[in-house]
């Protein structure tokens, strides 16, 4: 049993070399022939009732009465096949209307050009059905007539017949005929069987394992447990999968059972070593899949991130993003690559021999994405400072997400009352999660789909929303909580200030005005936030995405907004302002001064002008300023999502500037295509939105031959990076597949698994026969043949 998957691999190769065997080798083709096995003994208990069953005379002449099987088709091969001419035709009768028909003998002949008769050896004639059958279709599955009720129509059957003997149907049943004849005729004709049998039981087995380690890997789950038995309670998922198929499979249950726990030098293809085999041979299929696409697409961007994972390795995210075939762009994860360092020299290293080691050229890269860390968005000596070197077409387009969270950084410090009121929703966080008796009482306070308080640390809108939304949802409550723990005397006098201290604050107008207005705010920020990370998602976008949001700020910045959100803060708290409470300095005047044209503040005045108008302007700024990054590359671009609105003059004035940019890739006449194209958009009447869906029309609709120029500056357009969330992404599973059970795990098996679990939509895709086959050829000891001189 050793190895026995590698033994007949070798010897059914051997065995095709042989001439007199060279025409008649099994295909795989033949479906029939290949009898499925569900238990090891199936194929001698086949052989052996073949070998005890006497030959001929049990088999009926009349091909209606065949029972379809391979032990009817083998005696029927041994023997000569008798076409039933000899019968006497006039018993054929059949009657058309007033004529009467008969089948004669010229139907199984053929009459060549040149005058000669050929017999048809594949019809019969079935006296039981009054029809003609032909034997190859009938023995090997054919769909027609001739296969399956017997041809009676007397009248047309010439015609039928030489149709069907040149059908592509007829043709592969025929060979399979000829190829099953020769192999029966071989001396080796049941080793030939066995060893088929032989093949397919390993295939089965494989199939079920290739199916389970498909599942575990798309979910990051661990495959092996401290014990590699079946029957353990600790033998690992792989093996629990399996066990749980084999309750519902007996084709596995009894494979469990005969080779599940021989121990090491038996094969069985269960253990976790065939398992690391199998993960590496589908990993390397799909990342020759993703190298295959690129090479396809022609133009990509390279996204780049990096963080330590559970055992403090430097981890660094490698994603490409490129237009597939149907003209739709995705982003593919390549790699994990350890402990690279954080300076841009070593970065440039790492991502260059990346490129190089799989054949991806350098100069067709059209875009970069990382974050706005200065090793990597530096202008001069950062990172796509020196790929731009490289290729001076890499445009460097900074995270849109990122960018967008580092606004929300800058703004929340911009002034004093902003920066104390994050503070709070933090403190108040720690506060309340920092005793689980606290925990309790501030959920015990929660009505139903209420949300508990969030942390509001971290740059990402998405927190500080989360933590801002719970506060204004459940104010009253947290009050309340406040208070009891405040006056409670069997807490600690420290928990009693810190909960009066929190009271105090949160019992301020300014900072339940404040609770009302960014939670409006950020509210549109992070539902933006999330538009920008996902993957469908162009240069174009983003920029509409960012102009809108600076609209949605100008329109609220006026005394009207204000008022709105101080009537939605009093219905909280009464409008008691903290400036009002405290006796106002008064400056002490020179002897020329007077106090006529003193600026004298409300506390609401205040409130309006140095805390809500300056934040509204820090938003502003930043985003004004982090938009025309993404607006200066995007305008060599813009007329493509316009070229309806665009008269063909400001069409042919931007697209040759586009093309004297790219001149190695537009061709010169570049403008007049897309005149054309904008006539051809005209005349479909069809509302095409946004630079992906214009990709995937003229894809679809094969029109990349008629515009291909066209296609290439869309193409660059969306291959562009936008942002690096797919590698952020991969952070996440990251740390499913490497946590603290596993801490351990590196290189090549710490990236195999998170290929599985992060590009799951091409491993579902892969083909079980295509992985079999590798895994064959990977297992085969033969070696080639020296020859002596």
């Amino acid at each position: 049993m050793t190895e026995r998957l590698e033994w007949i691999s070798e010897f059914t190769s051997s065995m095709k070399t042989l001439a007199s065997c060279s025409n008649s080798g099994t295909s795989t083709t033949d479906v029939t022939y290949i009898q499925n096995v569900t238990s090891s003994e199936s194929c001698s208990n086949n052989t052996t009732e073949k070998d005890n069953v006497p030959i001929v005379d049990s088999i009926s002449e009349d091909p209606a009465e065949w029972v379809i099987n391979d032990l009817t088709i083998d005696r029927l091969l041994l023997k000569e096949i008798k076409q039933n001419i000899d019968y006497d035709l006039l018993s054929t009768k059949l009657e058309f209307g007033n004529k009467t028909r008969y089948l004669k003998k010229s139907v199984f002949y053929r009459k060549l050009l040149n005058g000669e008769q050929q017999l048809r050896k594949f019809l019969i004639y079935s006296r039981s059905k009054n029809a003609v059958f032909c034997i190859p279709c009938r023995l090997f599955g054919g769909s027609t007539k001739l296969a399956t009720e017997g041809l009676m129509d007397w009248r047309n059957v010439i015609k039928i017949v030489k149709q069907h003997e040149v059908s592509k149907e007829h043709t592969n049943c025929q060979i399979v005929f000829l190829r099953r004849s020769n192999n029966i005729g071989r001396i080796d004709s049941d080793l030939c069987i066995q060893i088929n049998n032989e093949i397919d039981y390993w295939k089965n087995v494989l199939k079920r394992v290739i199916a389970v380690i498909k599942k575990l890997g798309s979910r990051g789950l661990p495959f092996r447990g401290s014990v590699e038995k079946f029957g353990s309670q600790n033998n690992g998922n792989f093996m629990m999968c399996l066990e749980l198929i084999s309750e519902f499979d007996p084709f596995l249950s009894n494979h469990i059972v005969q080779h599940g726990n021989p121990g090491s030098g038996h094969t069985s293809y269960l253990s976790s070593t065939t398992c690391d085999e199998i993960i590496t041979l589908i990993t390397t299929q799909v990342t020759n899949v993703i190298i295959k696409e690129i090479k396809s697409a022609k133009y990509f961007s390279i996204v780049i991130d990096s963080t330590p994972d559970i055992s403090h390795t430097d981890q660094l995210a490698y994603v490409i993003r490129y237009v597939r075939d149907d003209g739709f762009p995705v982003e593919r994860f390549m790699c994990f690559l350890p402990n690279i360092g954080h300076k841009s020299e070593t970065l440039e290293t790492a991502v260059l021999s990346f490129l190089t080691k799989h054949d991806i050229d350098i100069n067709n890269c059209r875009g970069q994405s990382y974050d706005n860390a200065a090793n990597m968005s530096g202008i001069y000596s950062g990172l796509q400072a020196r790929i731009v070197k490289k290729n001076p077409y890499a445009y460097y387009v900074p995270c849109a997400a990122h960018s967008l969270n580092l606004v929300g950084t800058c703004v929340a410090e911009c002034v004093k009352e902003g920066l104390s009121f994050f503070n709070t929703i933090q403190h108040l966080y720690s506060f309340f999660s920092a005793s689980t008796r606290r925990w309790d009482i501030l959920k015990s306070s929660l009505t139903l789909g209420k949300k508990v308080v969030k942390r509001a640390d971290g740059t990402r809108w998405s927190a500080r929303h989360e933590a801002c939304d719970s506060l204004y949802q459940n104010y009253d409550g947290i009050m309340k909580n406040l208070s009891l723990l405040e006056e409670d005397n069997f807490e600690k006098a420290t928990t009693r200030c810190e909960a009066a201290g929190l009271r105090r604050q949160l019992d301020r107008f300014e900072t339940v005005f404040m609770t009302v207005f960014w939670n409006t705010i950020l509210e549109r920020f992070n539902s933006t936030s999330k538009e920008l990370q996902k993957v469908n998602i162009d240069l174009g976008i983003v920029v509409k995405l960012y102009e809108s949001l600076i609209n949605f700020i100008t329109s609220i910045r006026n005394d009207k907004c204000f008022n709105e959100y101080v009537i939605l803060a009093k219905k909280i708290k009464s409008e008691e302002y903290e400036f009002d409470k405290v006796r106002t300095k008064k400056r002490k005047l020179q002897a020329d001064e007077t106090r006529e044209n003193e600026v004298h503040m409300t506390g609401s005045d205040k409130l309006r002008i140095e805390t809500y108008f300056t934040i509204l302007d820090r938003v502003k700024s930043e985003l004004e300023k982090r938009c025309a990054a993404y607006t200066n590359t995007f305008d060599k671009y813009d007329f493509l999502t316009n070229l309806i609105l665009l008269s063909p003059e400001e069409i042919t004035q931007k697209a040759n500037k586009l093309q004297e940019l790219y001149s190695d890739d537009l061709e010169k006449s570049f403008a007049c295509e897309c005149v054309h194209f904008r006539a051809y958009l005209q005349s479909i009447n069809t509302n095409i939105d946004g630079v992906i869906e214009l990709s995937i029309h003229l894809r679809g609709n094969n029109l990349d031959t008629v515009f291909p120029n066209v296609d290439i500056a869309l193409r660059m357009l969306l291959c562009m990076a936008i942002t690096n969330c797919s590698a952020e992404r991969s952070f996440s599973t990251l740390k499913r597949v490497k946590n603290y059970l596993r801490a351990s795990m590196e290189g090549h098996k710490l990236n195999s698994l998170s290929l599985l679990a992060i590009e799951t939509e091409l491993v579902n895709k892969m083909d079980f026969d295509a992985i079999i086959d590798d895994f064959a050829t990977q297992k085969s000891r033969r070696k080639p043949m020296s020859t002596r001189h």
